[in-house]
């Protein structure tokens, strides 16, 4: 924990606008500040490593090839104790159970009042589980349809990154236009694609796709906003 008074939050997104905003919000409350910005978690490592801040605020999609929750989880492994909150535009149950699955004490949407990130942090400082009323009811449906499914789904051992390059697919996204909006090259998207396939058992690249629409309409998931 940062030595000075006032809970001390740390945000990792890659919007500046977003992240200016987030910032703006916490700076208005007197018991709050900021001591760090981020744009990517390897960027974020460095910088919760020499703040030891209290809160980090981190969004899943990030402008580098590690997502919010691979930050969360290598926080997590280097025993961290900075508590971690998600706020982002995915506010699908899987990516939820994800991120507390790998340590999250948060989980917010992009779209809540701005006065849910002072809620958010307010219940994760005194250690409480905190995911905003929306995002809630859409976890509770998504665990009571998952309890009728298969324990083990294939989908489950993709990476956090995986997952993401593996809806794009479904959705109808090109690698080169995944890469743009992932910022990372094609041959980074072919790596993806190339251990999907292994990890899914998809024989081809048509297969892939066609796992991945098929996915995508069973688990009602929304095309993905990176």
């Amino acid at each position: 924990m940062n030595n000075e008074t006032g809970v001390s939050i740390v945000i990792v997104e890659d919007h500046p606008l977003m992240r200016k905003g987030i910032k703006k919000v916490i700076e208005d409350e007197a018991a709050m500040r900021v001591v760090g910005e981020a744009v990517s978690a390897n960027d974020a490592i460095a910088i919760i490593a020499r703040e030891e801040p209290d809160i980090v605020i981190v969004d899943i999609s990030l402008d580098a090839e590690a997502s919010g929750i691979d930050l969360i989880t290598t926080m997590r492994s280097r025993g961290i104790a900075s508590k971690s909150i998600v706020l982002s535009m995915h506010t699908e149950a899987y990516y939820v159970e994800r991120a507390i699955r790998a340590g999250a004490m948060g989980y917010l949407s992009k779209s809540d009042a701005p006065a849910s990130i002072i809620d958010a942090i307010m219940a994760v400082m005194s250690g409480k589980l905190y995911v905003s009323g929306r995002i809630s009811g859409d976890l509770i449906r998504g665990l009571l349809d998952g309890a009728e499914k298969a324990d083990g789904a294939p989908v489950d051992l993709l990476s956090n990154r995986e997952l993401m390059v593996f809806e794009m697919i479904g959705a109808g996204y090109k690698s080169l236009e995944i890469a743009g909006k992932l910022n990372i090259s094609v041959n980074t998207v072919e790596a993806h694609r190339k251990k999907i396939r292994a990890k899914l058992g998809c024989a081809s690249s048509g297969e892939l796709t066609r796992h991945a629409i098929a996915w995508l309409h069973a688990n009602n998931r929304p095309a993905p906003l990176p």
